[in-house]
């Protein structure tokens, strides 16, 4: 039977484990001094030998002779577990056992004693897609084992494990694998093999693979398939991805604005059985090493390109400058992301190639100037387009100007005058003070200069008081403009008006007390109502209503509002005794009222 090599070269001890030092040394170290921990969590990528490492630690915690830490491979135990035939060796895919029942029924298992090995050993393979009821069956068995069992779990995702289950592993994290030593292997793997592996083939295998085994050893084994002498263009035959030359030559001709060119160059890889997202990923790649060798030359191990290919990349990188390259590495990532939500892949990556070559960005932008070309406003210092008109042809040969105070005539004098008091006297009643009986004479104005702002609002005194509410009167005679000499009308008389056209006589305001809730009509049982302005008066001998404030009082304002049918303003002022409705005459006659109910004679004179 055929092995795939990725199975056929699965590492058997410790020490055939690449680029993953750091956690091999730890494990050897553990086995040979008797203190392997109860439970293991390995994370990384995929590839990176998470798996080979657990079934390695499993061999060698049950190993009768191991070597530093290795497993001797010779022992019975070795033999059995490395054939599969081990049964205290369990291996569980957690994607397609997840359920809280899978791990009921592996709590179970683990109070048997082993069979044939020290220890039973569990293997968890993407841990993260069990479900939250399963991982919460774990974790008192993971936390407190029996001395003879060991668990091993497995991850990709980590984010994706609850913490409960991390605090109670030993974590270990795998690195992707360098290329230099995923390609050392993979001309190792070519040689045991007996077939030709260039290296840099090799190399290209081992940029492909991303950092993960794995996936090198699968592309190696579809080369050999094809020949037995593997070169880099059958491998970017075999592996589906681009030419470096194409990628000189998307970047060469977007730098020349050759629209045509690039587009033509796309259609020719689409027809030979390119992937369009492929693509766009290689293209985002090599922009990325453009970027890279322009902002950091000297890092060139940063580079994904070959050292071979560097002298292309830094001609490449004369034609661009770094702004160019940034906004077409972004237009190729968001196209990248959308390239996948529509069937219509060569479309998109068509208008991804055509607004690079323009130097257009986002459908938004392409169509703005830049701000550099657009006049700045002395005055305001705001960017005023070039393509607007919004200055005037010509100036005004004549300005605006207000008359001057020697030559006003009496009446707008006296007109100015009126308005001012009429402020002050505005500020009095918000204010809650009676209005002066006899008004201060107006102030003359200086003829030096014409009347100022501060002429027309009260005295500094009263800037400490509210702002008045000019729309809580209605001047009797029509207000004359200084300036124009013409009669203006308030904008709001014509509410005031409607307003005080409520006249709210007894009956009225009876039949809006009876509109309320029972509380409240007792509340309001002896009051009275006047309009005043925009404020409702209620006078009532009630000290409830009377001590009302705040809230209470801006409810009942509402409600009453609400019955009246238009908006007001709510004061309560106490009533006297004497201005009480119930009068001397009233009570004679409640009186006498009552005492004929009751059938007794009263005789008065």
């Amino acid at each position: 039977m055929y092995l795939a090599l990725y199975r056929k070269y699965r590492p058997k001890t410790f020490d055939d484990v690449i680029s993953q030092e750091h956690i091999t040394t730890t494990l050897k170290n553990q086995i040979a001094g008797g203190t392997a921990a109860h439970a293991y969590l390995f994370t990384g990528s995929r590839g990176t030998g998470k798996t080979s490492c657990a079934k390695i630690l499993a061999m060698a915690v049950n190993c009768l002779r191991p070597v530093n830490g290795n497993p001797c491979l010779e022992c019975e135990a070795c033999r059995e577990i490395e054939s599969g035939a081990a049964t205290d060796i369990t291996e569980m895919d957690a994607a397609s056992n997840n359920g809280v029942d899978d791990v009921r029924q592996l709590r179970d298992e683990v109070a048997y004693t082993p069979v044939s090995c020290k220890y039973r050993v569990y293997i968890i393979d993407e841990v993260h897609m069990l479900s939250l009821q399963a991982f919460n069956a774990l974790l008192k068995t993971l936390e407190e084992p029996p001395e003879h069992v060991k668990f091993i779990l497995a991850t990709t995702e980590l984010h994706k494990v609850p913490a409960t289950i991390l605090s109670r592993c030993q974590r270990f994290e795998f690195r992707r694998i360098d290329i230099a030593d995923s390609a050392e292997r993979l001309l190792s793997v070519a040689e045991k093999e007996g077939v030709t592996l260039d290296r840099d083939a090799a190399e290209l295998i081992s940029r492909l693979s991303d950092g993960g085994m794995r996936d090198a050893l699968s592309v190696l084994d579809r080369c050999i398939s094809a020949d037995s002498h593997v070169t880099s263009e059958l491998v970017r035959s075999c592996a589906g991805v681009a030419d470096t030359r194409h990628l000189f030559a998307f970047s060469e001709m977007t730098a020349a604005k050759d629209v045509s060119g690039c587009i033509r160059l796309l259609n020719d890889l689409h027809k030979g059985s390119k992937d369009i997202a492929r693509i766009i990923d290689e293209l985002s790649g090599h922009y990325r090493d453009l970027m890279l060798f322009k902002t950091a030359p000297a890092d060139k191990e940063l580079l994904s390109a070959m050292p071979d290919e560097y002298p292309e990349i830094e001609r490449i990188c004369g034609l661009y400058a770094l702004g160019d390259i940034l906004r077409c590495l972004s237009l190729l990532q968001q196209c990248a992301d959308d390239i996948g939500k529509t069937k219509q892949r060569k479309t998109l990556a068509e208008m991804c190639l055509v607004k690079m070559c323009l130097g257009l960005g986002t459908a938004a932008s392409a169509e703005r100037k830049p701000i550099s070309d657009a006049p700045v406003s002395p005055s305001s210092g705001c960017t005023v387009s070039p393509a607007l008109n919004i200055m005037p042809a010509e100036t005004p040969k004549e300005e605006f100007k207000p008359t001057p105070p020697e030559k006003m005539s009496k009446q707008e004098a006296a007109n100015i005058a009126k308005l001012r008091e009429l402020s002050r006297e505005t500020m009095e009643i918000v204010k809650g003070n009676p209005a002066k009986s006899s008004p201060e004479p107006p102030q003359p104005f200086a003829e030096s200069a014409p009347p100022a702002f501060d002429d027309f609002m009260p005295p500094p005194d009263d800037y400490g008081a509210p702002p008045p509410d000019y729309d809580s009167y209605a001047p009797s005679e029509p207000m004359v403009s200084p300036l124009v000499g013409q009669a203006v009308k308030p904008a709001s008389q014509t509410q005031h008006e409607k307003l005080h056209a409520q006249d709210i006589t007894p009956e009225k305001w009876r039949a809006a007390v009876e509109k309320l809730d029972d509380m409240k009509r007792a509340l309001l049982a002896d009051s009275e109502a006047e309009i005043i302005g925009n404020t409702l008066t209620v006078r009532s001998a009630s000290n409830m209503l009377n001590s009302m404030k705040d809230e209470p009082l801006r409810t009942l304002e509402h409600e009453i509002c609400g019955a009246l049918g238009f908006k007001i303003k709510l004061q309560t002022e106490r009533k006297e005794a004497a201005e009480s409705s119930v009068t001397a005459e009233s009570a004679v006659d409640r009186l006498l009222e009552k005492a004929k109910r009751l059938n007794i004679e009263i005789s008065y004179k």
